[in-house]
């Protein structure tokens, strides 16, 4: 357990909500101006956060159950927001399977120097097969090949970031004093060739920080290996423990030293109720607007590798029903996340199919503080990823009514002038 749990903030778009962007009050335009994220950024700076993050996906997907989810490219839109929101980190992504990474190194080394260290990169590899046709490929490769494509591509990145060592201090010796240490890498592996040195050195506090988000054996592996944070679906609360000790196990067998192993990020969605009355009146009214069908329970099924001919769906769930996923185009950590859930919690897929109705944790100001230190005493979490429904209303709604609870329990920063500086 960490001294005390962070707190990083989704800003994406309009919200996590399906219909978060087509509201009556509010202009559609919105998502695309600047200063809707500023205004995003300074909520989550009052509530004293870690960093803000964007998901990022190339590609628009059109329908009306759906808003614009990715849009600005999160280089240029963070270097924007941070020109005008001090102290908060924000974390980029960026895919490693349609990326170059002279070109990441360049940009995230360019952020970190001019941000003063306040950026992160959460590695991604893509899992949508419609982006391939974005990148001139015909298909999206398997997930060994892209994670495979991925070590490889981190690694030439460190390399490049450690290539140049500009003397900060004034002081240098060698053939180049003014310059410093500068190294080509001569990099020569199976997927790329890469002679560097960077053209930017590295700065005096070091590289920007890491996120990743995989939940399969590669993605855990990856993650051990480079990872500040990891981004995960919440799941179950023993569920997310074995995954974080499955985490720094693996870090710490590659030889990390306990003071720099991953930090465990679940994303919650809180959702607000001022009594305990409003809370189960929520809850009754979305499920009986929304009942479970048939249809759900196929779709369940299919996401989770249950077979409906063997298992029904009123029958509880073990660890034998589920077959494997491995080559299935939905991440393996969110499969993972939802099993946990109906095996930790003695669910049917119907059972499941239920709890998933609701869109988060719906609870008082207290509730919800309740669960995020349960999670973060129990080992479960360093620190959650707060995902909003409806931008900029949930997340202003949390910064007001939880993190002064958070903050008078003593498990979260008064400021940032009170935390060691450890955010993106």
């Amino acid at each position: 357990m960490t001294q005390q749990l962070e707190l990083n903030a989704w800003i994406n778009s309009s919200g996590s909500a399906n219909d978060s962007w087509q509201r009556p009050d509010l202009p559609l335009d919105r998502i695309f101006s600047l200063d809707y994220y500023v205004d995003n950024a300074r909520i989550a700076h009052r509530g004293g956060f870690s960093n803000i993050f964007m998901s990022d996906r190339p590609q628009l997907l059109i329908n009306e159950n759906t808003r614009p989810e990715q849009t600005f490219d999160p280089f240029v839109i963070f270097a924007a927001v941070l020109s005008q929101v001090p102290d908060i980190g924000a974390i980029v992504t960026a895919s490693t399977t349609y990326g170059d990474p002279y070109t990441m190194a360049r940009q995230l080394q360019s952020l970190n120097l001019l941000t003063n260290g306040r950026i992160g990169w959460n590695i991604v590899t893509s899992w949508h097969p419609e982006i391939a046709a974005n990148f001139s490929a015909d298909d999206l490769p398997d997930r060994a090949a892209r994670y495979s494509k991925a070590e490889e591509f981190v690694e030439v990145v460190h390399k490049l970031w450690d290539s140049w060592q500009f003397p900060w201090n004034g002081k240098a010796e060698g053939e180049n004093p003014f310059y410093g240490d500068v190294k080509p890498i001569n990099h020569h592996g199976h997927y790329f060739n890469v002679a560097g040195p960077l053209n930017l050195p590295s700065p005096s506090w070091g590289r920007p920080k890491i996120v990743q988000a995989g939940g399969s054996g590669d993605g855990v592996a990856l993650a051990a290996r480079y990872a500040d944070y990891v981004y995960a679906p919440s799941g179950s609360l023993e569920g997310s423990r074995a995954f974080r000790a499955e985490l720094r196990d693996a870090a710490l067998a590659l030889g990390r030293p306990n003071n720099s192993l991953p930090k465990l990020m679940p994303a919650i969605s809180p959702i607000i109720r001022s009594t305990d009355a409003e809370v189960e009146c929520y809850k009754r009214d979305r499920l009986a607007a929304s009942p479970v069908t048939e249809k759900d329970i196929e779709q369940l099924a299919g996401v989770l590798g249950v077979d409906l001919k063997r298992t029904t769906a009123d029958k509880i769930l073990s660890a034998s029903d589920f077959q494997d996923v491995s080559q299935s185009v939905i991440p393996v950590g969110v499969v993972r996340a939802r099993r946990t859930v109906a095996l930790d919690n003695g669910l049917s897929l119907r059972g499941l199919a239920e709890v998933e109705k609701l869109p988060g944790l719906i609870a008082t100001p207290d509730g919800i503080a309740d669960h995020l230190i349960s999670w973060w005493q129990s080992g479960a979490a360093d620190g959650f990823t707060i995902s909003p429904r409806y931008l900029p209303d949930d997340l202003e709604q949390f910064v007001d009514e939880v993190v002064p609870i958070l903050q008078r329990r003593g498990v979260y920063p008064l400021s940032y002038d009170t935390r060691t500086k450890d955010a993106a």
